[in-house]
């Protein structure tokens, strides 16, 4: 079967290897995406003359840019090259011939590298295999940043084929030292994150095995002078990585010795407990000390214990803080585990956990405020937000305004952050196997959130009545658990539309749930940041929102989606019948949607704020 072609590159300030790149993917690719980080030299004029489309992206890291340089493709088959590397004519005959008769779901082949001019061709830089040909529905790019590489599904036969990358890698030993340098940075701390160990054997040891493997095993010394120093080079670039993952050890030991204190009582899930249990996931990666105070068998704490979060269980009300027996005993807790940061999410855990807080000594008290709610003007919030808390963070600029619509000196300025909340994209994607399978010509409908009156749940009932009658035949898939759901069913029967809902209860496995379905709908009467808008988004789903402000912080108007009317279900089920009616647009939308995540919601691009105010040691 003779298939089509998209080649990826990625880009930054590569004028001088480029046109070497491009030309020898003339005849081969059936299009060229260049993804480009912003180059400042003449890299998008030279891709403009071959016909490439030239997108620039931020540079989000080397596994994540692939992985989005991906998306933009329209060919399924890709064929991915750095810009200082290039096709030997031998290797071009092989992948044309695949293109007639595509076999496999991956195909590899060697890299021939040219450093200081001459071609190496022993140590291990050769032959050195690399997957570079593949059908990306089968994969995707993992690996320690900046050393990416593809994986593909388990079970995807792949090919060997002949010929060689031509790698053009550097033009002086200087330029060698350079990136040495700061590759073996980027190496440390994905070391670090990943949890490698790092001991005095592997700094001495490792470094010396690298040059004996390199030079005498794999034959560098054939290769001569250049031979020689890259065997050195690589040696020594081993030797930056272990030591300067040491030191990252180092630095962060003191920052750890004090426990960070997540106190959530929700008895439900909802977006802060996934906000808590994704940032308590990421820090205990970083091997941070986390504890978590938790109302007795909630979902996050079950879901927290299992990344190894031990923690206490009380029950909390929003008048706890009258009460000096719990505060008392939270004061021990904090001291004996000496925690340094609390981080709170609902009004009622801030008041008793930060008084506790400030009695112990907790350096960091921080309150998450997670609903776009005013916040009441009283003695009592005026003490604890001026003289108690140390810093706040809202979950999205509509949640900052309504912390100051009462009083506009209720907190200082400087103590409010806007952090959205992230996600991480790439668990959302097309090879999920989907938690319910749709009949012929159904359109299946989503919404997910706590079954509380905030979230709006009936107009979703009253929206599948008016879609009766319409040529189409809905479905609507409701996850999430709370207190209305028996009177949500006895709604649903009252209005006819019972055999078209489905409760799903608390869902483990969203992905799944937004792989379900083909739009996704949000009526809730207020959010602080509509977390499953993002989900759906980054599934490349559509989404249809009531305006309540933050939702039209994530939604682009006709982009990713539709922003209607707050509590106009019949302008609504207009929306929901315009994308049922078209297919291509829906995916258009979808695919808009999961660019604007990438882009501004992922947690990647927060995570590194939320653990430097985490885990400073003085507040403002």
């Amino acid at each position: 079967m003779e298939v089509q072609i998209s080649a990826i590159i990625i880009t930054f300030n590569e004028e001088r290897n480029i046109r070497r790149c491009l030309q020898s993917l003339k005849g081969v690719a059936d299009e060229i995406v260049v993804v480009d980080s912003y180059s400042t030299d003449g890299t998008r004029e030279i891709c403009l003359q071959f016909g490439a489309r030239f997108i620039q992206h931020r540079f989000i890291g080397h596994i994540e840019q692939k992985n989005w340089a991906i998306l933009q493709a329209k060919h399924p088959c890709i064929l991915s090259l750095d810009a200082d590397e290039a096709l030997s004519e031998q290797l071009r005959e092989s992948i044309l011939q695949v293109r007639e008769k595509w076999t496999h779901d991956g195909y590899y082949f060697n890299r021939l590298t040219n450093y200081c001019g001459k071609w190496i061709r022993h140590t291990s830089w050769y032959p050195s295999r690399k997957l570079r040909l593949w059908d990306a529905r089968k994969g995707s790019w993992g690996g320690f940043n900046p050393h990416d590489r593809f994986y593909l599904n388990k079970g995807a036969p792949r090919r060997f084929l002949k010929g060689d990358i031509l790698h053009y890698s550097y033009y002086s030993i200087s330029e060698h030292l350079e990136k040495m340098n700061t590759f073996s940075t980027i190496l440390a701390r994905s070391y670090f994150e990943r949890g490698r160990k790092v001991y005095i054997f592997s700094i001495l040891l490792h470094p010396l095995w690298r040059f004996m493997k390199d030079f005498f095993l794999k034959t560098g010394f054939l290769d001569g002078y250049y031979g020689f120093i890259v065997s050195v080079n690589s040696a020594h670039e081993v030797f930056m990585k272990y030591v300067k993952l040491r030191n990252i050890y180092t630095q962060e030991k003191g920052r750890q010795q004090r426990t960070i204190c997540f106190f959530n009582s929700m008895n439900t899930w909802g977006g802060g407990e996934k906000w808590h249990f994704d940032v308590a996931s990421y820090l205990v990666k970083l091997h941070y000390r986390a504890l978590l105070i938790s109302s007795p068998k909630s979902p996050l704490s079950r879901k927290i214990s299992e990344i190894g979060v031990s923690g206490y269980q009380m029950h909390i009300s929003n008048l706890s803080f009258l009460n000096p027996f719990k505060i008392r005993r939270l004061v021990r807790i904090f001291r004996q585990e000496q925690v340094g940061s609390l981080i709170t999410n609902i009004s009622g855990d801030m008041k008793v956990a930060s008084i506790a807080g400030k009695i112990a000594g907790v350096h960091n008290i921080i309150y998450r405020r997670g609903s776009a709610i005013p916040i009441r003007n009283s003695i009592v919030n005026r003490y604890l937000f001026r003289k108690v808390v140390t810093h706040i963070v809202a979950n999205s600029k509509e949640t900052r305004r309504t912390i100051l619509v009462n009083n506009q000196r209720l907190v200082p300025a400087e103590k409010i952050s806007v952090i959205y909340n992230g996600v991480d994209p790439s668990r959302y994607h097309q090879a999920i196997e989907p938690m319910y399978r749709p009949g012929d010509g159904e359109i299946v409908l989503g919404s997910a959130g706590r079954l509380s009156e905030e979230k709006g749940h009936l107009y979703l009932l009253e929206l599948l009545g008016m879609l009766r009658g319409t040529g189409h035949r809905f479905t609507l898939l409701i996850a999430g658990e709370g207190r209305l759901r028996n009177w949500l069913q006895k709604k649903a029967k009252k209005l006819g539309v019972e055999s078209q809902t489905r409760f799903l209860g608390f869902v483990e496995e969203m992905p799944a749930f937004f792989r379900s379905i083909d739009i996704f709908l949000l009526s809730s009467h207020y959010e602080g940041f509509g977390y499953v808008i993002a989900e759906a988004m980054a599934s490349r789903k559509p989404v249809v929102a009531f305006d309540i402000k933050s939702s039209a912080e994530i939604i682009v108007h006709g982009e990713t989606g539709y922003i209607t009317e707050h509590h106009n279900v019949a302008e609504m089920a207009r929306y929901v019948l315009e994308l049922a009616g078209n297919l291509s647009l829906r995916e258009q939308m979808g695919m808009n949607g999961r660019k604007r995540v990438e882009e501004l919601f992922s947690f990647e691009k927060s995570r590194e704020t939320i653990r430097e105010l985490i885990t400073r040691r003085d507040h403002p």
